[in-house]
């Protein structure tokens, strides 16, 4: 199985992700310049993968060409779906490459300023981050960029973008009706401040494909759904995990493949893949696990993970526990 972002033991210190090729992606974002990152980032197809799948390129370039003389990128680190625990693996294992992907981001996009968010309850990843950017800071490679850490509340809605931006200053986690590059962070009467909101994945993707370039990205998944995607798997399966897949493997694979099956007698009722997409029935189970097929389907691709419910569950329970979660 390919897979550049999940390493095979974590990576503690800056001379490890160093060793491993970490900091040549920024490298090349200086030596190209802005307007080559977001051009190159374009071409790499990266969508993002906290659920919308919006194209990462375009984001940055509206906030590139954006007039405002204040702008910021934020790491949406605020994991809160249910059955994913991907971003909270990635910060553990590397939180490097999110924190150079965060820089190339800020590069790219004139950004004053840089922050990650993430829940208090996520101790352990909000030491690795916090290490990371201590290290990084020491070595030189934040330059002038300030990049906080904001520890937030567990509501759900802390992960919603816009909310995070509402907790970031100083806030309840209350969506707005402006989105971040209309209402960004710290706005005054007379100007917005745009923002760039990226999760944990997402950006942790962008200092390989600096470093290797938007072709090389490509080379895995599908045309729409280019690179590769963590996926969690739980439920009803004998081995729950995490695992780096490439876009387009199929539903099958991650359940027999990597989650090994269900119990012995036990068959697929359902899997679904987000609070607000719809239950995959078991004759689903060979679909692809891109953004294009999961919407034909008539369901999505949401953060990546999925929960596999067998023919004992009971579907108008399950409905009715998520939409507490939802209603909480």
């Amino acid at each position: 199985m390919p897979g550049f972002l999940l390493p095979n033991s974590p990576i503690t210190s800056l001379a490890d992700y160093r060793s491993r090729g970490g900091g040549r992606g920024l490298e090349r974002a200086l030596e190209i310049g802005p307007a080559a990152v977001v051009a190159e980032m374009r071409l790499s197809g990266l969508r993002g993968r906290g659920g919308g799948g919006f194209p990462t390129g375009v984001k940055w370039a509206g906030l590139a060409e954006d007039s405002a003389t204040e702008r910021y990128v934020v790491a949406n680190g605020a994991e809160g779906e249910p059955g994913t625990f991907k971003d909270r693996w990635l910060m553990r294992s590397n939180p490097y490459q999110l924190i150079e992907g965060l820089l190339i981001a800020a590069f790219a996009t004139g950004a004053v300023g840089a922050y990650i968010a993430l829940k208090r309850s996520f101790i352990d990843e909000a030491e690795a981050v916090k290490r990371a950017i201590s290290e990084m800071s020491s070595d030189g490679l934040l330059g002038e960029l300030p990049v906080g850490v904001v520890e937030g509340p567990d509501d759900y809605l802390f992960g919603e973008e816009k909310a995070l931006l509402e907790v970031i200053e100083g806030n309840d986690p209350l969506p707005r009706l402006y989105p971040p590059y209309v209402q960004g962070l710290f706005e005054t009467p007379n100007e917005s401040h745009p923002a760039a909101v990226n999760n944990v994945e997402t950006l942790s993707n962008v200092p390989h494909i600096i470093r290797e370039g938007a072709e090389w990205f490509r080379s895995f998944g599908t045309n729409e759904s280019p690179g590769t995607m963590v996926f969690t798997i739980s439920g009803d399966v004998q081995r729950e995990a995490v695992v780096e897949l490439e876009m387009g493997t199929s539903l099958s694979f991650l359940i027999y493949g990597v989650g090994e099956g269900l119990s012995a007698g036990r068959r697929v009722k359902a899997v679904i893949s987000g609070v607000s997409n719809a239950p995959l029935p078991s004759r689903f189970l060979d679909l692809p696990m891109s953004f294009e097929a999961m919407k034909a389907a008539g369901s999505g691709l949401g953060a990546g993970g999925f929960i596999v419910y067998d023919d004992t569950a009971c579907m108008v329970r399950v409905g009715a526990v998520l939409s507490r979660f939802l209603n909480r």
